[in-house]
């Protein structure tokens, strides 16, 4: 399955800041859970 997503082409972005944005809203989610997840493991 991997080999059938890698070689597909990636698409280009006609606006090049969304990719960032969007980027920089998943690292905001993983900050989140795993300040969560310390938080279950220390609670």
């Amino acid at each position: 399955m991997s080999e059938i997503v890698s070689n597909q082409p990636k698409p280009k972005s006609p606006r090049g800041g969304t990719d960032r944005a969007a980027f920089a809203q998943v690292e905001r989610w993983m900050a989140l859970i795993r300040e969560i997840s310390l938080e279950q493991a220390t609670g």
